[in-house]
Order: C-alpha cells, then structure tokens, then sequence
C-alpha cells in the first residue's frame, strides 16, 4: 500500500471519530436539555403551608425546591433536604419529619424522603432510615427499608422493614422486628465490644 492509500485512511478514520464524537456530544446536549430534565419552576427557601377546613395541618420547609410539570406525573424534587411539621386538629405540633433529599408527587399525594431521614414525635421517640414515604391521603408513614426507633422510654427497635405509623408518629407496627434493647444495654454492649 503506497502512502497517499495510507495517508486517506488514516484521514477517513479521523473523520468518522469526529462525527461520531460529536454526535455523542449533541445527544449529551439535547439530554441535558430536554424539558423533563430541566424544571419548570425553581424555589429558594421555600416555607408553605397546608390547610383543611381553615386549621393548619402540614408547614414544609426547603432550602431548595425544583417544580417539574411537564411530565405525566408533575412533582417537586428538594435537592438539599426539607422539613415538614405535622399538626393536629388543635394545631398542636405532633410529629416532625426531615431529611437530605425529597420528593413530592402532587396527583398521588405521596412523599418521599431519603438520606439521612429523621421522623420525630411530641414524645420525643426517632425514627431513623434511608428511606421514608409519606401518603397525604390515607395520612400515613412507613418505609420498606431498615429503620430504627429510639422511643420515649429509650428502649431501641430495629426493623428490618414493613414499618408503618400514623402522621403523629404515637402508633406504629412492623412486620419484622429484629431486636429491642435499652439504650443504656447497648451502649455497654458496644463498649465491651470495642475494649474486647
């Protein structure tokens, strides 16, 4: 093969990686710019609030708050965590929830939180899990992922899933328990552990 043949192989194959780098390049683009991946409405330090029959039930709060309505099923992502307040019907503060990241499905009516996620009543009883959903229509909360509550009287339970309890966090059940312990038992377990 003589050097001009080589010379526009060579030059040919350079070609086709072009193209096709940059049609790779313009998928990527047309990706990151498609209205599903971009949000519709964004809000900083967003504070609402949720009410029936002129008595606050719900205050949420987010640092950061994405609004996606051009989708089959419209949502709010909080990419930076929230908070949500629980109340009953006397307005008192019964439960809290919070975590590093959420999810809000407005036809559903259904949350979700991950990372991190704390759930809190008046009791002063924790939840803690990676995982937590929230249903506005039935007012209940469970997860199908580990959990562990440190309740009122600092007695601890794990859960390996099916956790489910009501808005104020005050009745709750599983469908698999794997163990409870006091605090203070544990503790000392875990020291006896670490000095054997």
């Amino acid at each position: 093969m003589n050097r001009k043949k080589t010379y526009y192989i060579f030059f040919y194959i350079i070609i086709l990686f072009a193209i096709s780098s940059c049609e790779n390049k313009l998928k990527e683009i047309n990706a990151f710019n498609s209205n599903e991946n971009l949000p519709d409405i964004t809000v900083k330090n967003l504070y609402s609030t949720y009410s029936t029959e002129a008595k606050i039930k719900i205050k949420l709060s987010a640092p950061l708050a994405y609004k996606y309505t051009n989708t089959t099923e419209p949502y709010f992502k909080f990419p930076n965590g929230f908070k949500i307040l629980f109340y009953d019907n006397n307005g008192k503060l019964t439960s809290s929830l919070k975590a590093d990241y959420g999810i809000y499905y407005e036809k559903k009516k259904m949350a979700k939180a991950e990372k991190n996620v704390l759930l809190t009543n008046e009791d002063g009883a924790k939840l803690t899990t990676e995982q937590l959903l929230f249903d506005e229509k039935i007012n209940k909360i469970f997860s199908v992922k580990p959990v562990k509550i440190i309740d009122k009287d600092s007695s601890v339970i794990f859960g390996k899933g099916g956790f489910e309890s009501n808005t104020a966090f005050t009745v709750y059940r599983f469908d698999d328990v794997s163990g409870i312990q006091n605090v203070k038992e544990a503790l000392s377990e875990d020291a006896d552990t670490i000095t054997n």
